[in-house]
């Protein structure tokens, strides 16, 4: 069964005609907690009434939960009830029952929010053999006539524009290509990407624009985006600025397994662009075959890495990648040591086929 979005949600909240019982999760937590704060704050008031306003962690007494839905607000509009992160799969059946009951006595003057702002929903029952819970409590509320939001991360296009609009309140202009170099450098997680705007904001001070310089001086990159910087090197045949990379990820403590991982992701993300782009595909349709979702943009920003390398080359560095993710997995090894022969030898494959891309 479908759930609603971010943008039902949004029109929803500004409609002003509440129902009784909401669920909002997803893997977006910032939404998740602004668009908590938004519905408790249009129901109960931006002071809600100590008497009509009642908050549960995820370890709710459920006879406790059933006293707060049933009482009565006699100095407000709503009596709200808010439970934050209930793990509905900790419930044996008895008790899942006993929740169910409770969702359907929620009186027309009382308003349940189920909300999951750092709760993994889609996290494993831990119980071998057992279905999760969670969706048979979402199917239960939409029968019941409540509503079920689902918050993900949103697209490339649309962080862009959040991240101009938060910019534009704080008086600073960031354009479009200029946000997408902190998305490149950040990932799609809002509130990373809020943070290190923060941090921008800042070190521009009384500076309006925000550049691609100030960019390269203050966001802390990912290592998935270090790992695109790397790519760049090796492709170019630049081992020296490889080797320098490399060894700045070393003195951070990263993991040399989870290097020759992304660079393997990045490589096979290089090769599906290369593929699409060599039998005149759409790059969107190779990200919804491969269930991209709100990766999609890897794959437009990586189509120039990928033009750079003939097929043959890309295959054969997928083939070093694989053989040593292998042996890494298999016997010990000197891990660093490792990956350095790696880039030498990725390297010069990018280097002897340069000539056929």
């Amino acid at each position: 069964m479908a759930y609603l979005d971010e943008k039902s949600l949004t029109k929803h909240i500004s409609s002003k005609k509440y129902n009784n019982i909401y669920v909002l999760f997803g893997d977006e937590k910032f939404l998740i907690k602004h668009y908590t704060s938004q519905l408790i704050k249009k129901v109960a008031g931006e002071s809600p009434d100590e008497f009509a306003f009642h908050e549960f962690t995820k370890d709710v007494d459920l006879q406790h939960l059933s006293v707060a839905v049933g009482a009565v607000a006699f100095t407000a509009l709503y009596n709200t009830v808010v439970v934050y992160d209930m793990d509905i799969n900790k419930l044996d059946k008895e008790d899942f029952e006993a929740l169910q009951g409770i969702l359907a006595s929620v009186p027309d003057s009382t308003v349940l929010i189920f909300t999951y702002p750092t709760f993994d929903t889609n996290a494993k029952t831990g119980e071998a053999g057992k279905k999760s819970k969670f969706k048979p409590f979402c199917d239960k509320v939409i029968k019941l006539q409540g509503e079920v939001y689902e918050l993900n991360q949103r697209d490339a296009v649309a962080l862009e524009h959040q991240l101009a609009a938060w910019a534009d309140k704080r008086g600073k202009k960031i354009s479009l290509p200029t946000a997408s170099k902190v998305i490149y450098y950040c990932g799609t997680n809002l509130q990373a990407l809020k943070n290190e705007l923060d941090k921008l904001i800042a070190y521009t001070g009384d500076r309006e624009e925000i550049t691609v310089d100030d960019i390269e001086k203050v966001v802390v990159k990912k290592l998935e985006a270090k790992i695109f910087d790397l790519m760049d090197f090796v492709i170019l045949g630049n081992l020296e600025k490889a080797y320098s990379l490399l060894a700045k990820l070393f003195e951070l403590k990263e993991d040399p397994r989870s290097i020759v991982r992304l660079l393997g992701n990045s490589y096979v993300d290089i090769y599906r662009a290369r593929v699409t782009t060599e039998s005149g595909a759409n790059m969107s349709e190779t990200a919804d075959f491969f269930k991209y979702g709100n990766r999609t943009w890897v794959l437009n920003k990586i189509k120039g890495k990928s033009e750079r390398l003939s097929t043959n080359a890309i295959r054969r560095s997928l083939g070093e990648i694989l053989d040593l993710s292998a042996r890494l997995n298999t016997v010990a090894l000197n891990e660093e040591a490792e990956v350095l022969k790696l880039i030498a030898k990725l390297t010069l494959i990018a280097k002897e086929e340069l000539a056929y891309a």
